[in-house]
């Protein structure tokens, strides 16, 4: 079994996409973000919850134990970042999402070396959900940890 420190994760986002597209309606992802932005170099902590909303088929056949199949998945993402106010960065990029309410694609890797077979990509097609710019106190390091709500299909690729 291999193992891993996490000292390079790359995270790329951007607002275009080249390919099949992950989010609503697009049951095979393939391609890549276009025009990212690698905010690498920003973030301390990633932090990807996939889930699924267990749907319960208990019936009196069942022997007294609870009978649950899989329904819809869906996923949240939330980032830690250390706040940057100038151009171009996380809060311009993303305090600017939340308001407008823009649809951004994220892309996470576990290094920043090519995607591949032990290096996959987990994309997402998701909206900003939370952002609150400031909330330390004196002397504290300026972070924000940004909440994403994904929408529709999401992947791991390895090509």
């Amino acid at each position: 079994m291999a193992t891993l420190v996490l000292t390079n994760t790359m995270t790329l986002y951007g607002t275009a996409w080249t390919g099949t597209a992950p989010g609503p309606a697009n049951p095979t992802v393939s391609g890549t973000i276009t025009s990212t932005t690698d905010f690498s170099d920003h973030i301390k902590t990633v932090t990807m919850n996939l889930n699924v909303a267990m749907q319960d088929f208990t019936t009196f056949g069942d022997g007294g134990f609870v009978s649950q199949k899989p329904g819809l998945k869906g996923a949240d993402i939330s980032i830690e970042f250390n706040q940057d106010f100038a151009a171009s960065t996380v809060d311009a990029v993303f305090g600017a999402a939340f308001l407008a309410g823009t649809l951004i694609y994220l892309d996470i890797k576990p290094t920043n070396s090519a995607r591949g077979a032990t290096n996959p990509s987990y994309v997402y097609a998701c909206y900003v959900s939370q952002y609150p710019p400031i909330g330390q106190s004196v002397g504290d390091r300026a972070a924000v940890t940004v909440g994403f709500a994904v929408t529709g299909t999401y992947a791991r690729l390895t090509s």
